[in-house]
């Protein structure tokens, strides 16, 4: 055949033109018709045959599974839609390495704010990298080596209207030679963190002709709701403020601004570190050097335990003590726009007042970072806090101590409009919030969690907030432990916005999550959410929309790759569930695990959306509902194009001899019985088993395009 092609088009070439038209179509067919195309599950680097199998129960190959951005083009609503997003659904198969690659580099960077913050941008393609500007503090290093003794005195005067000189007080020279050289390096880069500030955000309020004190409130208010708020409001928000957002989201230079927040993160990492390496003896001292500044308040103490009232504070630096904070490391209005702490050992209580008032790693319209590098400390706060950020970057480091964290909304690691981190490195940890966080992305924001050590607790609460609408009175609408969420308004006045990308990385350590609906790995709406656990014994307690699923265009990834982990999914639509143009993602690499499912569990797709349960390995024990579930789709009545285009259950269950169990016919609302419940009085269940290959029908009736399939290797 490829010589007659040749032959037919290309006569009047010379010969060795010939000879290089047929290498070349000889090349391009043996790619294009192999079974495996290595750009698809090729990602698969292990089990990728079983999938081959599976798939081909149901006449598929890994190349007919993915999503047709131009077909999802049809239903819009995709504006500021991240880069990664289409790169999921153009190859759901680059999910399982690409998620474990990008925290695998966050946990190596994990004492790295500045390279955590940047590696945070990259996911809403609004970032630069530190690394790749190795001087990137040189010249403030620099000015500090000349000046010498003045270098604090004169980065104060640049600060204000002040003369250098009027610095040098008593008090000045009471201050450690040492600490004077660190802060000063610190506070020469704040006028450039503020010129990126001003050149990326600022301009653009004045360019819209729009009062910045006035935008700053209205856009905190949009973004930071109290439950009381979020209650009463009928719609989500006014036309006006609908377009008011749109036209900064157009028009603020993200990058511009996020250079400014990476600038203050790598200034404050070495100001930490020529901290950390002075002498304590020379540290300590009867010293409380205050000033005032146009940018807020600067404190330098090394008296031991301090009380910090709720002020604007430019830099706290904390030597000793076990201190009680009511502000600090939070940009709270626009005319302040970097607040950094520093505390560097104490039992620290860290406790803001309530309400909506900005805290302890809040980034609103501005730069907030707070870093604590010893101790057993609390952190307190209602709303905004713990690692916010919302046009701007807010970090909450925490480097070792068993810690809390706790508060009701916009909390531990959430950004919306911006970028939230909350990095702890070791202890035994306690998260506890309501909703929005512990890794929450709204619109074009990034949130990010990241614990590397310690057993931990993540608590969604739920004794005071019923909030769950379509889901039931009494139930949780959380968006936590890794979610993602955008604007969804093709049912009101069509200004959709796409989400942002939530994501909670815990590295090591026996933990428990805890949460209703929308948790732990859950995206809507164009976003993306991630829950990734690198090792430990972990229980999971999770409801709808759960444990690695979403709905309406949206990618929820779990994934856990060591230990014997207990899961309960209660209610529906978990461990694996993509529905409506969105794909869910459940992986768990190893150890002998427990499933407690209901309906719509175990990879399964629902109204063209791809549901994927991938157990590599272990002696595993599954209980469920009969069906849908084990690789199986659904269609609610589904007519028209949606019958044309893709829904795929997908179950992979990888080795060991496992257990398939069918739960007792109850109320698939309740919540399910896990360690508690007889497994020996349980029937079999007569779809999946051990060394098996097996398709399931489609729900409600059959539809061409509507797939589901299962395979267990038993080994």
């Amino acid at each position: 055949m490829i010589p007659k092609i040749v032959q037919q088009f290309g006569r009047s070439l010379p010969k060795s033109f010939l000879a290089i038209a047929q290498f070349t179509l000889t090349c391009l067919l043996i790619f294009y018709l192999s079974p495996v195309n290595a750009t698809t599950i090729g990602y698969l680097s292990e089990q990728g045959e079983l999938f081959r199998q599976a798939l081909a129960a149901a006449k598929l190959t890994p190349e007919d599974v993915r999503f047709e951005m131009k077909d999802m083009d049809l239903w819009g609503g995709d504006q500021y839609r991240v880069k990664l997003l289409d790169v999921f659904f153009d190859n759901p198969w680059k999910i399982s390495p690409y998620t474990r690659t990008i925290t695998q580099d966050l946990l190596a960077a994990k004492s790295d704010i500045a390279q955590l913050a940047a590696s945070a941008y990259k996911r809403i393609d609004g970032g630069v990298s530190p690394q790749l500007n190795r001087d990137l503090l040189t010249k403030y290093k620099q000015q500090v080596q000349k000046l010498g003794d003045d270098a604090l005195a004169v980065a104060l005067g640049k600060l204000s209207t002040q003369a250098g000189d009027s610095f040098n007080t008593s008090e000045y020279k009471a201050l450690p030679p040492q600490l004077r050289s660190a802060v000063a390096q610190f506070l020469f880069t704040v006028p450039d963190a503020l010129h990126y500030r001003q050149v990326g955000l600022l301009r653009s309020l004045a360019k819209l002709q729009l009062d910045a004190d006035r935008t700053y409130t209205e856009v905190f208010n949009y973004a930071v709701k109290t439950v009381e708020e979020e209650a009463a409001e009928q719609e989500d928000a006014s036309p006006e403020k609908v377009l008011l957002i749109e036209s900064l989201l157009d028009n603020v230079d993200f990058k511009m601004l996020n250079t400014g927040a990476i600038l203050i993160a790598a200034a404050v990492g070495e100001m930490q570190s020529q901290i950390s390496q002075i002498p304590v003896n020379l540290l300590q001292g009867n010293y409380n050097y205050s000033i005032d500044t146009p940018q807020g308040r600067i404190i330098l103490s090394g008296k031991g335990d301090q009380v910090y009232s709720p002020d604007d504070y430019l830099l706290i630096v904390d030597i000793d003590g076990n201190d009680t904070y009511s502000g600090g490391a939070a940009t709270k209005n626009i005319a302040h726009g970097v607040s950094v702490t520093l505390d560097l050992a104490g039992k620290d209580r860290y406790s803001s007042p309530p309400g909506k008032i900005p805290s302890f790693g809040a980034g609103i319209f501005g730069y907030g970072l707070l870093v604590d590098l010893q101790g057993d400390d609390s952190y307190e706060a209602q709303y905004a806090s713990q690692g916010i950020g919302i046009f701007g970057t807010g970090i909450l480091y925490d480097a070792q101590g068993q810690d809390t964290y706790q508060g009701i909304s916009n909390l531990q690691g959430s950004g919306t409009f911006g970028s939230g981190l909350l990095i702890d490195n070791e202890g035994s940890d306690r998260y506890s919030l309501y909703r929005y966080g512990q890794g929450y992305g709204f619109t074009k924001g990034v949130g990010l969690l990241l614990d590397s050590v310690g057993d931990d607790k993540y608590i969604g609460l739920e004794d005071k907030y019923p909030n769950g609408g379509p889901f039931g009175a009494k139930r949780h609408v959380h968006f936590i432990q890794g979610a993602g969420l955008g604007r969804r308004a093709d049912y009101t006045e069509g200004h959709s916005w796409a989400g942002g990308v939530g994501m909670l990385v815990d590295g090591a350590g026996n933990d428990r999550y805890e949460c209703e609906v929308y948790g732990q790995g859950t995206a809507y709406w164009y976003s993306l959410g991630f829950l990734v656990d690198k090792a430990g014994d972990d229980y999971h307690d999770a409801g709808w929309y759960s444990l690695g699923s979403s709905p309406h265009f949206g990618v929820g990834v779990y994934q856990d790759d060591g230990g014997s982990d207990r899961y309960t999914g209660i209610i529906m639509q978990s461990l694996g569930n993509g529905r409506d143009w969105s794909i869910g993602w459940f992986e768990d690499s190893a150890g002998n695990d427990w499933y407690n499912g209901s309906l719509m569990t175990f990879g399964t797709g629902d109204i063209n959306g791809i549901g994927v349960f991938w157990d590599k390995h272990g002696d595993d024990t599954y209980l469920s509902l009969l069906e849908p579930a084990y690789g199986q789709s659904r269609l609610e009545g589904v007519s028209g194009l949606r019958e044309l285009m893709l829904t795929l259950g997908l179950f992979v269950d990888g080795g060991g001899k496992d257990n398939y169990l069918l739960l007792p016919e109850t109320d698939p609302q309740n919540k399910l019985p896990d360690t508690a419940l007889n497994t020996q009085s349980l029937a079999t269940n007569p779809v999946a088993g051990n060394d098996r290959i097996w398709c399931r029908p489609t729900k409600p009736h059959y539809v061409k395009m509507a797939h589901g399939c299962g395979i267990d290797a038993q080994n």
